[in-house]
């Protein structure tokens, strides 16, 4: 929380900077440079805040997204209007679209310090660039032209090579072995034996949460019997983040392993339930 905090702040102080520049600029940032700045600001902006919001707020991306759009519209406006109403309009439409993808991107992917950091890395490497474009286009003893090793350049490298080792850090630690000691073989029998007085008296449906949806689209059950639904949740990486259903007035966050979610009382009929992204869907037909 504290870390998303942070690139919150940056991004808001960053992207107010460059839009300061472009005020002091306007003269010079004319015609297609002014047009690039000003889309760049817009969607990288949204983008990255969108992200954070989206990590921040994984089980409703309605206060993400639209926090993420005006923001990414506020900053394409402002960066845009003292250059031109093309390079406005550029830069809002960014803004809007830059919004949409980071909420999602965010809600999806979850809790993760690495998506964070490397959002922040990528961030600050494309507003650089964009940075270097508004000095380059109003420096009149072109400076920015000389050679040697920028800012840009740096910022760059770092993008990448944070991008590699956290790719290699999420696949090594995503697909390396379960621990094998005795001591959570012998945690585990006693989870399975809490489980299973715990669910004395109901009948079980396991359901597997996988990348592409719900391993059963379509769970029956027994009538008048109480019934517990185990979504089972094997990895974090999947956009499967929650089940819903408006026909039982459920909606629950779904933790890695098991996720039992109890009904009772069911009549007989057909009851529908959804991800909490609207995206992947099933049934409940109770007979």
């Amino acid at each position: 929380m504290v870390l998303a905090i942070l690139s919150m702040v940056m991004v808001v102080l960053f992207s107010s900077y460059i839009v300061l520049k472009a005020y002091k600029r306007k003269e010079k940032l004319a015609g297609m440079p002014g047009m690039m700045i000003a889309m760049t600001v817009g969607m990288m902006s949204s983008l990255a805040l969108g992200v954070q919001l989206g990590i921040v707020f994984p089980r409703d991306l309605t206060v993400p997204s639209i926090t993420a759009i005006l923001f990414g519209l506020a900053a394409g406006y402002f960066t845009g209007k003292p250059i031109s109403l093309l390079a406005t309009l550029d830069g809002m439409l960014a803004g809007i679209m830059g919004g949409m993808m980071g909420a999602m991107l965010g809600a999806m992917v979850g809790p993760s310090y690495i998506m964070m950091i490397f959002v922040d890395i990528l961030f600050v490497f494309i507003l650089s660039v964009a940075l270097q474009l508004a000095n380059q286009e109003t420096d009149t003893n072109d400076k920015t032209n000389k050679s040697g090793i920028g800012m840009p350049f740096i910022a760059g490298i770092l993008t990448v090579t944070f991008g590699v080792v956290a790719v290699g850090a999420t696949l090594f630690y995503q697909y390396q072995p379960n621990e094998t000691s005795a001591t959570k073989s012998q945690e585990s029998q006693s989870e399975q034996a809490n489980s299973l007085q715990e669910n004395s008296g109901y009948q079980i449906v396991s359901v597997d949460i996988k990348s592409d949806g719900f391993s059963q689209e379509n769970i029956e059950v027994k009538a008048g019997v109480p019934t517990k639904i185990n979504f089972i949740k094997h990895s974090g990486y999947t956009c499967i983040r929650s089940v819903q259903s408006k026909d039982l007035g459920i909606d629950v966050y779904l933790e890695k392993g098991d996720n039992f979610v109890t009904l009772k009382d069911l009549k007989p009929g057909t009851y529908n339930f959804n991800c909490g992204m609207y995206m992947y869907y099933g049934t409940i037909t109770v007979v």
